[in-house]
């Protein structure tokens, strides 16, 4: 029923929304990550009890933290950028092997959203982390989005849920 009830303030605090200024322009404050979850479980009484627009802010902030989520990237899971590739996240011992064995390997930074083809064993010491590029029958079928498409659609995202919340505060407010 509720999706993020496992996610934890440390992680909502880690998360960097890019268009408060946008935002701002629609509710007319910020939007935070942490009060949106703390209020989906006020309303929810504690991620419990069904509640329309709890359930809608909650599947609105989960696609907002697993879209952004710089800790989703780890060994042996996927990785998707903002811009929609997905990279299939492996070991340090995993890329030296693979590199050693002439496949490519890149080393990826999250926070940036770069990435970089490794050419020798020195490029390994500049990265902490890094990826493959999916096996083609992993790669979905689906067109992928412009920047600006996916500009847009997290803006309207971030905007769904910060109007929630506002929602959800004024008739917690009223009540």
């Amino acid at each position: 029923m509720y999706k993020t009830k496992d996610i934890t303030p440390e992680e909502l605090n880690q998360i960097e929304i890019r268009n408060q200024a946008e935002i701002v322009q629609y509710i007319g404050s910020e939007l935070n990550l942490l009060e949106a979850h703390q209020l989906i479980k006020k309303e929810s009484k504690d991620f419990t009890v069904p509640n329309a627009q709890a359930e809608k802010a909650d599947a609105l902030l989960y696609d907002v933290v697993h879209r952004t989520s710089s800790k989703d990237g780890e060994a042996g899971a996927p990785y998707t950028t903002i811009e929609g590739f997905t990279w299939n996240m492996i070991s340090l011992e995993e890329a030296r092997k693979r590199f050693k064995d002439n496949q490519e390997v890149f080393g990826i930074h999250r926070e940036e959203e770069t990435e970089h083809l490794i050419t020798n064993e020195k490029d390994f010491e500049s990265w902490e982390e890094f990826g493959v590029e999916p096996t083609p029958e992993k790669k979905k079928d689906k067109e992928r989005l412009t920047n600006e498409q996916i500009r847009i659609l997290k803006v309207k995202k971030e905007t769904e849920l910060a109007l929630l919340a506002l929602r959800l505060k004024l008739k917690r407010n009223s009540a």
